[in-house]
């Protein structure tokens, strides 16, 4: 059960619930983080669609979003009760919003496709030809112009990811935490921009580059303590510590961590049991995943990816800090270790979007 496919299945609902083709019913991501009473997912499809009905809710009672919701929501009920779906609860909210709580059986599903990143997010597999830009960005001169050169870069990855003819993900493998501008000879970095890099790195300057909304920022700008949108060799701020007050440190541990539970699992190291209290934070994380690439592409706004990826790191940092429980008592679920191959499957794909590489090991 891909975000997709909850699309799918609710905009169809919908057709069948008052009659119409399903070119008429618009297109509504799923979104995780607008979910209420711990749903999965939660839809604004009936409010987007109770204009567009307009004459055909005149007559009833209540609001006509409400109306609109109760009826998917009763339709969408049916099937499950057929057999047909297997959601485990499915409401209205009072904004209209109509709430999914997806069964277990459809949680594993989520998890499992969210491992291959390049398909989950975009919902095709990227077999196209040409190679993905890559800007040499020690060659600009001013830090701003790196920066442009980042973002264009960015820009310019993540509408082939979505434009349907991506070049293949490269294959998997080891990658290190080595930079060539920290770990190479800084004495070769004359300007502005290669000064920066010798001193926060590539990877992190890709980040600081492409997290900030503005495209022409105050040159004394941050996007959070200590986090220059412009950074310089004398003032790199956070963006040169290995600590999580870098968010590009964070992104790449976060990674690096659930690959390396993937390999301890596999060798035979204890499976955590996590509460659900953490690991639904994760699922919901994931639900957002599509929107958010698409939302980038459709703005142009890297931005939107880079702090998409935060919240997914984010949650599973909680996830695998949750106390881990010799049994699994009431209300612990254990989703290891394919909740973080679905993190990861989704950070090394986004980061890769940003021209940044995903560390495999800590």
């Amino acid at each position: 059960m891909t975000p997709a496919d909850l699309e799918a299945v609710v905009r169809a609902a919908a057709a069948d619930a008052f009659d119409l083709p399903a070119d008429r019913i618009p297109f509504v991501w799923p979104r995780g983080d607008q979910a209420a009473d711990g749903a999965d997912a939660a839809t604004a499809l009936a409010p987007r669609l109770a204009g567009a009905l307009g004459d055909r809710l005149t007559a009833g009672t209540g609001r006509p979003h409400l109306r609109v919701a109760g009826r998917i929501a009763a339709r969408m009920a049916e099937l499950r009760d057929r057999g047909r779906l297997s959601y485990a609860r499915l409401h209205a909210d009072d904004r209209g919003f109509l709430n999914v709580t997806l069964g277990a059986r459809q949680r594993d599903d989520l998890l499992r496709e969210a491992a291959d990143g390049p398909r989950f997010l975009t919902g095709r597999r990227w077999e196209g030809t040409g190679e993905w830009p890559r800007t040499a960005l020690h060659e600009a001169g001013p830090v701003a112009q790196a920066r442009r050169w980042a973002r264009a870069d960015a820009r310019a990855r993540i509408a082939l990811a979505t434009g349907g003819a991506a070049p293949p993900l490269p294959a998997a493998e080891e990658v290190s935490w080595r930079d060539p501008y920290l770990d190479g000879d800084r004495a070769e970095l004359f300007g502005a921009a290669a000064r920066v890099l010798g001193a926060v790195g590539e990877d992190s300057a890709r980040i600081a580059f492409c997290r900030s909304v503005p495209e022409h920022p105050r040159k004394a700008e941050t996007t959070g303590r200590d986090l220059p949108v412009l950074p310089s060799a004398e003032y790199p701020g956070a963006w040169a510590r290995l600590t999580d007050a870098n968010p590009a440190f964070r992104l790449r541990y976060a990674h690096a961590h659930a690959v390396s539970r993937i390999r301890w699992v596999a060798q035979g190291a204890p499976r955590l049991a996590a509460c659900e209290r953490h690991t639904a934070p994760v699922r919901r994380a994931l639900v957002d995943g599509p929107s958010a690439l698409a939302g980038a592409a459709r703005r142009e706004e890297p931005h939107i990816l880079v702090r998409y990826l935060e919240t997914l790191a984010g949650a599973y940092d909680e996830w695998r800090t949750c106390p881990s429980a010799a049994t699994t008592p009431a209300g612990y679920t254990t989703a290891d270790p394919a909740l973080p191959s679905a993190v990861a499957g989704i950070l090394r794909t986004g980061l890769f979007l940003l021209g940044v590489s995903a560390p495999t090991r800590l």
